[in-house]
């Protein structure tokens, strides 16, 4: 890439994301304010199109927006904040760990409720209702972030 400057739209394109999002990140200061011409379009250059880049991937890995804005402008400002990133990788670490731990602990709810149900089912004459939805007992799931994560990702597919 040249270092030609680019237009909200174009700089959006390369980087992955909406000219909302590259606004947004102006306002709150993860990117410095941007280069306007006399009327008033942003101009991104190469540095801030690897600038955006680099944000999207720390938010990809778990930091949070003000998070990196923290770190970013210590960064610009002479600061080296590596060990506080470090620590705040360490953090979502044990955050995963939590999820997964959740996770595993709500699959297996889920395959006890199942084979409740197929028992329910087996006693159940076909076309008479088993109500298994009635029969969910609702202490077994101790996380309702399992429904939220489902939905998210409904309609996706694994490659």
């Amino acid at each position: 890439m040249n270092s030609r400057a680019l237009r909200i739209g174009e700089a959006a394109e390369l980087a992955g994301v909406s000219p909302d999002t590259l606004r947004y990140y102006e306002r709150m200061g993860v990117l410095p304010k941007i280069e306007r011409t006399d009327s008033g379009y942003r101009w991104y250059s190469e540095a801030m199109l690897e600038r955006i880049r680099f944000v999207r991937n720390a938010l990809r890995f778990g930091f949070s927006l003000k998070q990196v804005t923290t770190f970013l402008q210590a960064r610009d400002s002479g600061h080296a904040p590596c060990r506080e990133v470090r620590a705040a990788a360490e953090e979502i670490l044990a955050r995963v760990d939590r999820q997964i731990d959740e996770l595993k602990a709500a699959r297996r709810a889920i395959r006890h409720t199942l084979a409740e149900w197929d028992q329910r089912l087996s006693r159940t004459p076909n076309g008479e209702p088993a109500h298994l939805l009635r029969a969910l007992n609702p202490n077994r799931i101790k996380t309702e972030c399992l429904s939220v994560r489902l939905k998210k990702g409904a309609g996706r597919t694994r490659s």
